[in-house]
Order: structure tokens, then sequence, then C-alpha cells
């Protein structure tokens, strides 16, 4: 478990560096022409967007708190939210019949989900290879990345872990007790737009490394299961 944890967090510090060279440090463009933008400055042919357009996102299910149960569907609320991974070992429940209304908020293996209000706002994570269903509740939002969602991962992931990014979505939750933000909030977040070859090009050189953290977490899941229920048995000889 130990092992895998580290591989992923050495191929996420991968991913980070990749993303440094390509969209901060520019370094593959360095012979571009640059121009002034709000953001810096930028190579020509770049623009400044909004996080909106590359991809959308909309808060989970509003399941009722009368449906939770012990078994059936799990549902990811967001103490479950870790950065950086899901905790799907404390999953509440619901049954079969709940989920008719809730097919939008169906998350798979490579969607990226984000929980947004109280302590942990700003906090996302990849969701795992997993071998049942798995749905998302009110106040953990999803985006909303396709039918592949591997496809356009890597690009948002990168923005997602940039400083100024995370300042930025909590800033806009600031304002109240409970800090809470809005679909809009975080679309509207001013980003560097590159044009979508050079996005392609980047999420197809990192889609291999995504891979191999999604493969690493579902094993570590396994063992982690497996250790939990032997290591008592061990103890008690």
């Amino acid at each position: 478990c130990e092992i895998g944890a580290v591989l992923n967090h050495n191929l996420e510090k991968m991913v980070n560096n990749l993303f440094n060279y390509y969209f901060i440090k520019f370094e593959p463009f360095k012979k571009n022409e640059y121009f002034n933008s709000k953001l810096g400055n930028i190579p020509k042919g770049w623009k400044i967007s909004e996080l909106g357009e590359y991809c959308k996102l909309k808060s989970g299910f509003a399941f009722k708190s009368a449906w939770w149960q012990e078994s059936g569907i799990k549902i990811i609320k967001i103490k479950n939210i870790k950065q950086g991974k899901i905790d799907l070992s404390d999953c509440s429940f619901v049954s079969f019949d709940k989920i008719s209304n809730a097919s939008e908020f169906l998350v798979k293996e490579g969607d990226l989900i984000i929980a947004m209000t109280g302590a942990t706002l700003g906090k996302f994570s990849i969701v795992p290879k997993y071998d049942e269903p798995l749905y998302v509740n009110q106040r953990v939002w999803k985006f909303f990345l396709g039918e592949k969602p591997l496809l356009k991962l890597p690009f948002l992931w990168g923005l997602l872990n940039q400083k100024r990014i995370f300042d930025e979505i909590i800033k806009r939750g600031q304002g109240s007790a409970q800090p809470n933000i809005s679909p809009k909030d975080i679309e509207s977040i001013p980003i560097i737009y590159p044009p979508k070859n050079i996005i392609d090009k980047f999420n197809d050189k990192c889609i291999p490394l995504f891979n191999l953290m999604i493969t690493n977490s579902y094993e570590i899941e396994k063992w982690t299961i497996i250790r939990d229920i032997l290591l008592p048995k061990l103890m008690l000889g």
C-alpha cells in the first residue's frame, strides 16, 4: 500500500512538472511572439478565457437523509473527499430505486469531483476504478468531461493544482459562516487558454500517467481491505 501511495505521489509530481513546463514556463514556445494579458505575458495565438470554456460542472444529486441505509448503492458525500483521493470506506448507501432520477450524477473512473462547501472547500479528487456504481451527493460537484473523462482530465487536473486557481476558489467561497460557492463561481475563474491542439498534446502525454495512478489506487484499495480483514485475525493468533 505504501509503495503504491509513493508511486502515485511521484506520478502527480510528474504531471505537475509537465503542466508547469507547458503552461506556466512556456518552455516549448520560447520562440513564439508574446503579448501582455491580464494574467501576464502569454504566447500569441493563446487567449485568456474562463475555466467553464474547458468544461462545466454541477452539484450532485440531493439525496434525502431519510434514504440512507446500511447497504445498497454507494453515495460519495463531501466527507469522503480527501485531497487527491476519495475515501470509499465510509460511504453512505441508498436503495436502487432512489437513483432513478440521479443518472446524471453517476461518476466513473477518471471523473473529477470537488468539494464545494465547508472546511473541505476546493479539495478535489479523481474517481478511482471501482467495481460498483458510484453517485455523488449534493455539495459535491462533478466536472463534466464527457464519456471518456481521461481524455480531458490532465489539463483540468493541472489547472486545479495551481495555487492561483485554488486561492481564487477559496476567495470566492468566503463571505459567510459556512464557505459556499456556485458552479458559475468556478466556471468564471480566468485561465490561460492554449489552442486545442496544444491542450490535446499535453493530455495525450499525461493519460498513461493517470491510468497508472488509477490502477495503483485500485490496488491500494483492494490490499487495504485484505489487510483490515486479516490483521485482527493475525493479532489473535
